[in-house]
């Protein structure tokens, strides 16, 4: 798989225009521009985590300079999340080159939104410089209630809406009204098929550590709402295991193997102990998930099957400082969460995703 830094330098190059460039320092990106492109970078931008990757999910990032190649480097992800007009002083030309998860409520896709609109507010045209996303066609969870559209629920997209950032940033021209310039650079040797990791994978955040996290992240990122339970978030497991020292994780592994199997999912108890969180320090029973690379994988619905068991049999254990309203604001919609507290019909939630996915399939972009 192959990043198309050659076009992108050549487009810049013959424009002559003075860019500003919306990335992270896991990227490569940065240096190889100042180097190819001397005099013409005039800032950065950082989404959550600040450019560094260093600062903690959730935490505002503060703007700063950058201290080799004397720019600065604008937050947004502090007191701005969207370009204003002095962070866009002398930007002729945007580029955007971050790497992705697919997931709706991962805040990258929301930036980058709101990278797009600023940029058409001042006709200024757009670069994105595209990267893989983890099992790249996965589709999984429901779309978004109008009413709950937020930072961590920006589009109407699935909750695993299976685009890489340039098919995003094209369907959100499409379908958002964003009318800007746009080109994507496109990945070579690269598809929606590839369900195996690529070599070098780059950790996009602090807690995304490796491809393995980033693939269970959406079946395992309802534990923010429930912060009874452990997801390993500072530790090597990062959302690959979920653990509590209350949780029987033999009786849940037998309840609901043959379910998550058939959402590609293999499980296993695992006993750690975190490092952080409610249970830091303490001996877990914990359960670890692997995904098989030759099924299709739906991590929502497997986490849906998982919060419902858990729930059912642990009441009171995970009622311990739930946020609710944190778990409709992640979900899009409040039906997951009411319908999993009530004891419902889950099949009759996941018929409702597949039938309101059949809208976005219609628009859904795909370059490879």
């Amino acid at each position: 798989m192959i990043t198309n830094y050659e076009g992108l330098i050549d487009d810049l190059r013959e424009s002559g225009h003075r860019y500003g460039l919306l990335t992270m320092q896991a990227t490569s990106t940065t240096r190889r521009l100042v180097n190819a492109l001397p005099g013409k970078m005039t800032a950065l931008f950082s989404a959550e985590h600040g450019f560094f990757g260093n600062v903690a999910a959730g935490e505002k990032a503060a703007s700063s300079w950058h201290p080799f190649w004397n720019v600065p480097i604008h937050s947004l992800y502090g007191d701005h999340r969207k370009p204003n007009d002095e962070m866009m002083q002398g930007v002729e030309h945007m580029v955007i080159d971050m790497f992705d998860i697919g997931v709706r409520c991962y805040t990258y896709l929301a930036t980058i939104k709101n990278v797009l609109e600023a940029c058409a507010e001042r006709n200024i045209p757009v670069s994105v410089l595209d990267r893989p996303i983890p099992r790249g066609g996965m589709l999984d969870g429901p779309m978004l209630n109008p009413s709950y559209h937020s930072f961590v629920a920006p589009v109407n997209v699935p909750f695993c809406y299976g685009m890489t950032p340039g098919e995003s940033a094209i369907w959100m021209q499409e379908n958002e009204g964003i009318k800007c310039e746009l080109k994507v650079h496109r990945l070579k040797d690269w598809n929606h098929s590839i369900k195996d990791p690529w070599p070098n994978f780059v950790p996009p955040s602090p807690s995304i550590r490796s491809w393995d996290s980033a693939v269970m992240y959406p079946m395992t990122v309802f534990t923010e709402a429930f912060p009874a339970l452990d997801c390993d978030r500072s530790g090597s497991l990062a959302f690959r295991i979920i653990g509590a020292p209350w949780m029987n994780q033999k009786a849940l592994v037998d309840e609901l193997m043959p379910a998550l199997r058939s959402c590609g999912v293999n499980t296993r108890p695992y006993r750690y102990q975190p490092q952080s969180g409610m249970c830091k320090g303490q001996n877990l029973n914990g359960i670890l998930f692997t995904t098989f690379a030759d099924r299709d994988f739906y991590p929502v619905t497997a986490g849906t099957l998982i919060l419902a068991s858990l729930l059912a049999h642990h009441p009171r254990q995970m009622a311990i400082n739930a946020k609710y309203d944190w778990m409709d604001k992640l979900c899009g919609t409040n039906k997951v969460c009411d319908i999993i507290r009530t004891g419902g019909d889950l099949n009759d939630l996941y018929q409702s995703w597949i039938e309101d996915q059949d809208a976005y399939l219609r628009t859904k972009v795909n370059l490879y």
